[in-house]
């Protein structure tokens, strides 16, 4: 395998995230923001969405969410998931594939209490995905839980926290001229990372 730092790649995959990331943040609209795909067990089929990354612990990228949402649901049923970010001012991208885990309530609700006050009752009141009437519903909804809770702290519910993801897989894409993209793929085997070049 030729020389990785040509191509600012280390064997430790997590660490080259971490520089793309960093870098990406400097010039992209919204570096955190991937792709997130699951498997939708009760219509039998993929699904995906895009949410925001709010950080890496422990080697483990970290995601926050309602537990009774739709994506919740499919990782109850299989924990395997899919994250993908695409930077597109770095012609950049990276696939990683991973099994989660749920987070510590204790951790999501340090996280939770860190967050700006409307976004605590945002989540606080959303049984995110389920049908509601209309926006002014919603806005009711909102009024409500500010009232309730003022002057106190807004509790964290069970039904919502942060997931952590293990990958086992990481793939880094670089865009290259004449659609000759140069692509590297991490495996993890006992307990190392193997990598090896994709053709476009």
């Amino acid at each position: 395998m030729e020389d990785l730092s040509i191509y600012s790649l280390t064997k430790n995959p997590i660490e080259t995230f971490n520089v793309w990331l960093n870098e990406a943040i400097k010039v992209e609209q919204n570096a955190q923001a991937m792709s997130v795909a699951t498997y939708d067990f009760t219509h039998k089929r993929p699904s995906s969405r895009y949410i925001l990354l709010k950080g890496i612990q422990n080697n483990k990228f970290v995601f926050y969410t309602n537990y009774l949402s739709p994506k919740s649901n499919d990782l109850n049923h299989n924990s395997e998931i899919a994250l993908n970010f695409y930077w597109h001012v770095s012609k950049k991208q990276v696939r990683i594939h991973g099994k989660v885990e749920k987070m510590s309530k204790k951790d999501s609700e340090v996280y939770f209490h860190s967050r700006d006050r409307d976004s605590q009752i945002a989540s606080y009141i959303s049984a995110q995905s389920s049908p509601i009437e209309d926006k002014k519903t919603l806005e009711l909804k909102f009024a409500k839980a500010v009232q309730q809770f003022a002057g106190r702290d807004i509790p964290l519910l069970d039904n919502w926290g942060g997931y952590l993801v293990d990958p086992y897989e990481m793939e880094f894409f670089l865009y290259g001229e004449n659609r000759l993209n140069d692509r590297f793929l991490f495996e993890l085997k006992n307990n190392n990372w193997e990598v090896s070049r994709l053709q476009p």
